[in-house]
């Protein structure tokens, strides 16, 4: 027997979404469960799994050729040197979150340019205080720099011009197809174009290459009035560099999602800063998020059983 392992409890399993796979698959059957009391007695004949089983349960099942993870993010599966040395196919799944990252993004962003934050300081004092003019910022005819130029940057890209903004991506490769992007530069060389951004967006995912790419260089290189934004991965920032960037007025402002640690200790400054913007590290919740991974994980079931590449093959010597 061919077994698919559907990482969710059994009380809550889908039971219109197992109807499908039986349709798709008829040759498999479906085991619901999460921890190893539930999915035990067929971890030798798991050849299939998806959704959010326990991690190390993936490295115990000897038959396991293709695993679709329910995030966008694999980095954190790809620390188990057993997974990141492992024989079975990786995905993800990227392309759930392009709008709600994007609409975020904008969030953030425009809560700092209409001076929101300080705003909701004086409501909480229940202060009628018009917000100093002279604190405020249009997005028109800036320049904004996107680092992480995937399906996310793309459609913030397309958000961002329609408020009048330039765009610039940074991609490793295809730096020849603009896309809607106003111009293409090179991984190599972003360093150069921090100090001509008014926006830089970090929407870069966790690799060795990325992790502590902004520190006291980088924020030194912006201008005094450009916003930071990450929306992607804490560990990308050197946290303590953004503070002393942001008390000493090296840059204007930060929209923050994203932190290292996390939960962020109720120490950081950066709770009390009237120039940040922050949320809790929910930039992707979506009300429709199960829907949208489960039809990347169908359609990447039919090119499986059809023996074609499948989508949003993560690459583990990059991390992604």
């Amino acid at each position: 027997m061919k077994y698919i392992a559907y990482g969710i409890d059994r009380e809550n399993a889908n039971q219109d979404l197992i109807r499908r796979i039986s349709e798709i698959a008829p040759e498999y059957s479906v085991i619901s469960g999460q921890s190893r009391n539930e999915l035990d007695a067929y971890l030798g004949e798991i050849e299939i799994a998806f959704r959010s089983p326990d991690t190390e349960l993936l490295t115990e099942m000897p038959s396991l050729r293709w695993y679709q993870a329910w995030s966008a993010g694999v980095d954190h599966l790809i620390a188990y040197d057993a997974i990141r040395n492992g024989d079975f196919q990786i995905t993800s799944a990227s392309g759930i979150h392009p709008v709600p990252m994007a609409e975020h993004i904008f969030s953030l962003l425009l809560s700092l340019s209409r001076g929101l934050v300080r705003n909701n300081l004086y409501r909480q004092e229940r202060r009628w205080v018009k917000v100093d003019q002279q604190s405020l910022f249009e997005l028109e005819g800036k320049t904004m720099l996107i680092l992480g130029a995937g399906r996310i940057g793309r459609r913030t890209a397309t958000v961002a011009r329609a408020f009048g903004m330039r765009v610039i991506a940074v991609k490793r490769r295809h730096l020849e197809r603009l896309g809607p992007y106003d111009e293409v530069v090179a991984w190599e060389a972003f360093r150069e174009y921090l100090g001509r951004a008014d926006v830089v967006l970090n929407i870069l995912p966790l690799t060795p290459d990325t992790e502590g790419l902004f520190g006291d260089k980088e924020f030194s290189q912006m201008k005094s009035e450009a916003v930071f934004l990450n929306l992607g991965r804490g560990k990308t920032v050197k946290q303590q560099a953004l503070i002393k960037a942001l008390e000493k007025g090296e840059i204007l402002a930060a929209g923050l999602d994203v932190f290292d640690p996390e939960p962020l200790p109720d120490t950081s400054p950066l709770w009390r800063m009237e120039n940040v913007a922050m949320t809790c590290h929910y930039a992707g919740f979506t009300p429709h998020y199960e829907e949208r991974a489960e039809e990347i994980f169908l359609a990447n079931l039919r090119r499986y059983l059809d023996g074609e590449t499948l989508e949003n093959l993560a690459d583990r010597s990059r991390g992604y």
